[in-house]
């Protein structure tokens, strides 16, 4: 579980425990009505909902991610060996440069401006995988145009290339597909946690300062419900 998620369900069961602890107070009045406990028992069930109903629709956004970084795991190098093959190829070296600039890009390579001698590091996040499918388009143009880009290995030839393309956009529209439910649940989920004022960490938080006020130090439950943690995440 993410510290996303995990910090959603916290605040959810930490507003359970709450509630059964102001349930046991003999004497709770609290100055508004979104602070009483039946009210309480409302919101806390909006937050399971909204927590159930992201993880409803999160399993199959998961496998459709699992699924694309499957597909793109082995790209880096096919487009290494493929590079490297038309490089050897090619009769003038000065027609690789739109390979390589292309290939660069494909596998992450970027230049390191604070080393001297201008070697290269690979970026984790420096294309996407909706970037890395336009530039693999353009790469196989070239490929195709080099007219010596012929390799007998199966794997990096262009029949296969083009195979690869296609799966790799379908799989990138899978992704996109099975996210957007994913995003719809968890922003009305964050509206019913941190929306100003009406939200559940605005309303338990204003619960803790009237328990400050109205419990006496000694009393046995006002370190327990002070206690309690609620916080608002990023979205």
């Amino acid at each position: 579980m993410s510290n996303t998620e995990s910090g959603y369900a916290k605040n959810a069961a930490n507003t359970k425990d709450l509630i059964i602890r102001l349930k046991t107070l003999d004497n709770y009045q609290p100055p508004k009505a979104i602070y009483e406990i039946k009210a309480l028992e409302e919101l806390s069930k909006r937050a399971e909902d909204a927590n159930r109903a992201v993880s409803e629709v999160l399993p199959a956004y998961r496998k459709a991610v699992d699924e694309q970084e499957l597909i793109f795991k082995p790209f880096n190098n096919l487009v290494s060996s493929s590079f490297n093959y038309l490089k050897a190829a090619i009769a003038n070296p000065a027609e690789l440069q739109t390979a390589k600039t292309l290939a660069d890009q494909l596998r992450g390579i970027i230049k390191n401006q604070k080393d001297a001698d201008s070697t290269v590091s690979r970026s984790q996040r420096a294309v996407s995988y909706d970037n890395k499918v336009e530039n693999f388009k353009q790469y196989i143009d070239v490929l195709l145009n080099s007219n010596v880009y012929t390799p007998t290995e199966e794997d990096i030839t262009i029949k296969s290339f083009q195979s690869l393309l296609q799966t790799m956009e379908a799989s990138v529209n899978a992704v996109a597909i099975a996210k957007t439910p994913v995003d719809d649940a968890r922003k009305k989920r964050a509206i019913v946690f941190y929306a100003e004022q009406t939200g559940l960490v605005d309303i338990v938080l204003g619960v803790k300062s009237y328990i400050k006020a109205s419990l006496k130090l000694d009393h046995p439950q006002r370190k327990h419900i002070i206690g309690l943690t609620f916080k608002k995440l990023k979205v």
